[in-house]
């Protein structure tokens, strides 16, 4: 057993944090490749403008997509205390991955990432807003060379810190013996 891991006695509690973990895992996978892709088709396009700007506003919003999907999938596997996903982004963001990185030791992770890239974070997630409920023309930003590169930035350090903590991250079933185990493979867990 890794020092990173949850153990399950109950086995439907069980199968219900892998298809969980799964499903999150299958998701963000997903998101995450269509990002990257479109920070590509982005970043070729910066010499037309129109382009590059409608192409970095759509990245405003597909970053943030993955990372509220993220937060959903992870309260899947854990919730943290009275979730509901109608909580704001702050809170759901600090007590979601507080709560993982507490029942998978590693709380150094978040405690590391909400110190010093959690701001510049926020400060996307404000310009997204204002972008899909503009009041004004001013809430639909323009692209520059500087604005993006910081959005990428933003992004990667996001996902580095997602990676630091889903190295070495498992769940796993206490079993009695054989047959138990035997049980859980034939279900299909």
């Amino acid at each position: 057993m890794s020092e990173h891991s949850k153990t399950y006695t109950d086995k439907s509690e069980y199968r219900n944090a892998f298809h969980s973990f799964t499903d999150y895992q299958k998701r963000h996978n997903i998101i995450r490749k269509d990002f990257e892709l479109l920070l590509d088709i982005t970043d070729k396009n910066k010499e037309d403008h129109e382009k590059f700007n409608t192409l970095y506003r759509a990245c405003l919003k597909g970053m943030l997509s993955l990372i509220e999907s993220d937060i959903f999938g992870l309260n899947q596997l854990e919730k943290y205390d009275g979730y509901n996903d109608k909580h704001c982004f702050d809170d759901k963001f600090k007590r979601t991955f507080k709560q993982i990185c507490k029942t998978w030791d590693k709380k150094e992770i978040i405690q590391q990432y909400l110190d010093t890239k959690y701001g510049e974070l926020k400060k996307i997630k404000t310009k997204r807003d204002r972008l899909i409920h503009p009041k004004n023309t001013m809430d639909i930003p323009n692209a520059s060379d500087v604005e993006f590169k910081e959005m990428k930035n933003i992004f990667f350090a996001y996902t580095n810190m997602l990676h630091s903590l889903m190295n070495d991250f498992f769940i796993e079933i206490q079993v009695k013996d054989v047959n138990e185990f035997m049980e859980i493979i034939k279900n299909k867990i």
